[in-house]
């Protein structure tokens, strides 16, 4: 038997370099795992801090949706707690927001227009805590500007007689609050930019009056402008005298008579003759004009050069509670209830602008009397931000290439339309934008069936605007619009949302500062 040595052996064992890395692939082993650990972490942080940002913008929009409403940062604060925690609950494994300040903080800065939100959540590890980390921290920041974009915006106001039945409230509340909604939107546009931002101003109510300097929108105007030539006692251009009780006949080219009124009406823009007094009125055209009940242009955007307008003139009536403006009253004779200009607006309409003080002024002057003709209001509120009646407004229209096309980027058109009333085609006499009930413009003479007809002509204008990608709001106020009504304008609106109804004065006004806060575009500037 060999024997061994001790000695030996140790020597061998001490000089034998087998499985040397064995200690080395342990500890990097060790220092593998740790990595792959702390990168699924952090890997669930990242998802965490991306839902936490998400909800966190969520949250500031809401916030600044309304900034408009409130200014009270608790109220702001609050509002955005609650859609972080809505939107952020759920979305990642155990991550939680902080509480109180170190959570989530709101900041509303001094112009009111910037609302600074950040917010932090702890998140438990699942690997790293064996190296003593139990949980980790993830942050978002936002920032929400208030901000106008691009606008064109018409106020469509309702001036018909029921404004100031049995008080005035509903129309100085209408006044109130149209000012309020400009000042709101011009108010933050001056602090961007005012270019982008254009107002005007439809007043309607059984016609809408366009001004008296639009003459070549008319398609008769020369007709009835033949007969401007009757002159009078105290007119510039008549050259000699005459005695108490005289009768002249000054007019040559309808004779004597031309105080006698036919249908079709003749407007006269100087003194007329009556034979009944010897007395002379004069009858300037007011500004109003018919629908375009022919061919159904009432309801379209066809500029007045492929289809005038005819001239309102209401005619003279003798028979009770009519418009007998011909009576042997003397120069008194023509009043705000009897006139050829009888149910015409008194407010032309405003073209739009962005000067403050012109809007402030229009709506100021803003006076009521006559029917409800939603259609007609409807109507002259399309063509005006109709691309098609581009360099036929003039003023600051013209000068800024308004209307802008309907695909122009960063604009919008909108609509404001309130009105205190349905739709009211009177079955008397009376003379409207669709004549008179008996002359059967809407295709009947039936009241009930023109004022159904009127429904559907309005309905029809405000899905055409809708085509056209214009929004519209619709406002009601008071007790005179029937539940029909209600849904004739809730239906008109771009969103059912949009239909805003107020019982009086007070809310209305409320509900031209909910429309002009709907008006303002947020978007996440950070």
């Amino acid at each position: 038997m060999k024997k061994l040595s001790i000695g030996k052996t140790i020597r061998k064992l001490m000089s034998c370099d087998s499985g040397a890395v064995a200690p080395l692939v342990g500890v990097c082993a060790i220092m593998l795992v740790g990595a792959v650990a702390v990168a699924v972490d952090i890997g669930r942080g990242q998802v965490a801090q991306s839902k936490l940002q998400a909800a966190l913008d969520s949250a500031g929009l809401a916030a600044g949706a309304i900034v408009g409403q409130t200014l009270d940062e608790e109220v702001l604060e609050a509002e955005a707690r609650k859609y972080l925690d809505a939107n952020f609950a759920g979305y990642t494994v155990d991550a939680t927001i902080n509480a109180g300040a170190d959570g989530f903080d709101l900041d509303l800065s001094e112009n009111e227009r910037l609302v600074t939100l950040s917010a932090r959540a702890t998140l438990p590890t699942t690997f790293m805590r064996i190296f003593g980390h139990d949980t980790m921290q993830v942050a978002a920041r936002t920032e929400i500007t208030r901000e106008m974009t691009g606008l064109e915006v018409v106020l469509v106001l309702d001036v018909t007689g029921s404004m100031c039945t049995p008080n005035c409230s509903k129309r100085d509340a209408m006044r109130e609050g149209a000012l309020a909604l400009v000042d709101d939107l011009l108010g933050a546009a001056s602090e961007q930019n005012t270019e982008d931002l254009f107002i005007g101003i439809v007043p309607f109510s059984q016609a809408v009056n366009i001004g008296t300097s639009r003459t070549d929108w008319l398609s008769d105007w020369t007709t009835r402008s033949a007969q401007d030539n009757c002159v009078g006692w105290n007119h510039a251009n008549w050259s000699h005298t005459h005695t108490a009780g005289e009768n002249p006949r000054y007019c040559p080219t309808n004779g004597p008579n031309v105080s006698t009124r036919t249908w079709p009406l003749t407007m006269v823009n100087d003194w007329m003759f009556s034979s009944t007094g010897g007395w002379y009125f004069q009858h300037a055209w007011g500004g109003c004009v018919e629908a375009r009940h022919v061919d159904g242009e009432d309801v379209t955007d066809t500029i007045p050069e492929d289809a005038g307008f005819p001239t309102y003139f209401a005619p003279d009536t003798s028979s009770s509670g009519g418009n007998d403006w011909r009576s042997s009253s003397g120069a008194n004779q023509v009043t705000s209830s009897r006139s050829a200009n009888k149910g015409c607006p008194p407010s032309p309409v405003t073209p739009m602008t962005n000067d403050k003080a012109t809007l402030d002024t229009a709506i100021n002057n803003l006076n009521v009397a006559g029917y409800t003709m939603l259609p007609t209001g409807a109507a002259w509120g399309w063509r005006m931000l109709s691309p098609k009646w581009e360099g036929l407004w003039g003023g600051d229209m013209d000068a800024n290439d308004l209307p802008l096309p309907y695909d122009e980027p960063l604009m919008d058109k909108v609509v404001v339309f309130m009105t205190d009333g349905d739709n009211d085609m009177p079955a008397d006499s009376t003379y409207v934008a669709y004549g008179r009930l008996s002359d059967g413009y809407l295709g009947t003479t039936n009241e009930t069936a023109a004022q159904a007809e009127l429904d559907s002509r309005f309905t029809q204008i405000c899905q055409a605007m809708k085509d056209e990608g214009i929004k519209i709001y619709t406002i009601s106020v008071g007790s005179g619009v029937s539940p029909e009504g209600a849904d004739l304008l809730r239906g008109c609106a771009s969103l059912e949302t949009y239909y805003f109804h107020a019982t009086d004065g007070p809310e209305l006004v409320q509900k031209f500062k909910e429309v002009a806060d709907a008006l303002s575009k947020l978007r996440v500037s950070k």
